[in-house]
């Protein structure tokens, strides 16, 4: 970041901070400047004056997890983050990754690669065909090929396929996977996959209340039915 713009600090010191700003950079009214010039007066105004290139920031967004933000200024895009870390992946996109390679190699079998393509593009409906396209058998080989930067966005098109779709046992089989698979980088990360874990849970458990009432109500329906046949045996 430029540090000869207004505001910003290598170590910023809330001690040292003021209604108008940091202390150390406010400037002395016109009557401290004139008590300078009395008798007696330690300090003296010699007309030096500092000042900074002020930014126009036009608007403000935060990430939903709160470790990043953004803003739009007059100096461009600016984009702050609390990880230090970031993975650099060298084939983010490129012209060789589009829908019609997604599907070409959903084709082919190649479930990994077209999981990982369709995760580059960030496209829900894609993801979404990719992950049910995938085979049973076929998807701890496909978690296997996720990289840990596409972990977290995963998660979270699981958790939301699995929110609406009748295919249980398959979503929680993904979840299981994802889990027993990367479990140990998620758990040294926990901070930056705390909402996708949130999410996962809230799906699955959403689904387990569900499952759980029906059946409840089946069985109490089948316990019925099996008092009723005995009852009319017994008349017989």
């Amino acid at each position: 970041f430029n540090r000869s713009l207004d505001g910003v600090l290598d170590e910023l010191n809330s001690k040292n901070l003021a209604d108008g700003g940091p202390i150390d950079e406010m400037e002395y009214s016109g009557d401290e400047a004139d008590n300078n010039h009395l008798p007696g007066a330690k300090r003296r105004d010699d007309g030096s004056r500092k000042s900074r290139v002020e930014v126009l920031t036009m608007q403000v967004a935060f990430s939903s997890t709160g470790r990043e933000w953004a803003t739009v200024s007059n100096e461009g895009l600016h984009v702050y983050s609390l990880d230090d870390d970031m993975i650099f992946d060298p084939i983010l996109l490129t012209e060789a990754v589009t829908p019609g390679a997604v599907q070409s190699n959903l084709r082919s079998g190649q479930y990994g690669t077209a999981l990982v393509m369709s995760l580059h593009l960030n496209e829900f409906a894609l993801i979404r065909q990719v992950i049910e396209d995938t085979p049973y058998g076929s998807i701890p080989h496909v978690v296997r090929s996720v990289g840990p930067e596409h972990l977290e966005r995963l998660l979270q098109c699981v958790s939301k396929c699995m929110a609406d779709s009748p295919h249980v046992e398959f979503y929680v089989q993904w979840c299981l996977e994802l889990l027993q698979t990367h479990g140990m980088h998620m758990e040294k990360h926990r901070g930056s996959f705390m909402r996708a874990f949130r999410a996962m849970h809230k799906s699955v458990q959403t689904r387990h209340d569900e499952l759980k009432s029906v059946s409840d109500n089946n069985r109490y329906t089948l316990d019925f039915m099996e008092d009723q046949t005995k009852l009319l045996l017994s008349a017989d």
